[in-house]
């Protein structure tokens, strides 16, 4: 009888181990996929923004425009970035020459401030950028470390249907979405960029 019951103990502790372990991992997952799904959208807003507040930092009202944003966004994401990864804003790159099409009579003071905003925008995007994917760094180092945990945790599905990529309406869920999160956006227009993460070649926006 006696051996019965430690059988039955030892059995109850073994499951109660084994729900609490795999509870645990569960939990961690969510937590990890919850904060992805977070930092995602906020990087997309973190162009829009851009985009719809630098007249008011500026202080010209006249150069709103579809065509601006696009070139501001352009700049922001790194369109205008040397080989070595350094912006070039200077008389006679390609910012310069796109910003000078769309407004031949700029003043070059006002291209002074948005230069100084652009590359402000540029700084705080990047920072962006790099907390996305360290977070998706610790995500991947999380799911394929140790012998028996990275089997538990795609057998459990991560990444799950919990992990979203939102793109306009369009949504993406585990595997796929995390591909997308992959991406470094390098290329012009906020929704196309995070669709396809390649870079179009330089040149002015059109009307």
């Amino acid at each position: 009888m006696l051996k019965k019951i430690v059988v039955v103990l030892v059995f109850l502790v073994a499951v109660s181990g084994t729900y609490a372990y795999l509870n645990g991992v569960r939990n961690e997952g969510i937590g990890y996929e919850t904060k992805l799904n977070a930092q995602y959208p906020d990087n997309q807003n973190e162009l829009s923004n851009y985009a719809s507040s630098y007249t008011e930092q500026i202080g010209v009202a006249n150069l709103k425009s579809e065509k601006m944003d696009q070139i501001i966004l352009d700049a922001v994401k790194g369109r205008y970035e040397n080989k070595d990864g350094n912006a070039v804003f200077g008389k006679g790159s390609p910012f310069f020459s796109a910003i000078v099409e769309a407004y031949p009579n700029l003043d070059l003071n006002v291209y002074d401030k948005i230069v100084s905003f652009v590359a402000a925008g540029r700084e705080a995007y990047k920072a962006k950028q790099t907390k996305l994917l360290d977070e998706i760094r610790v995500y991947d180092k999380w799911r394929t470390s140790g012998y028996v945990q990275h089997y538990v945790i795609s057998w459990m599905g991560f990444p799950g249907v919990i992990l979203e990529a939102r793109i306009g309406k369009k949504v993406l869920r585990g595997q796929e979405a995390l591909d997308q999160m992959k991406l470094i956006v390098t290329t012009s227009g906020t929704r196309e960029a995070y669709e396809t993460g390649t870079m179009e070649p330089l040149k002015p926006p059109k009307d």
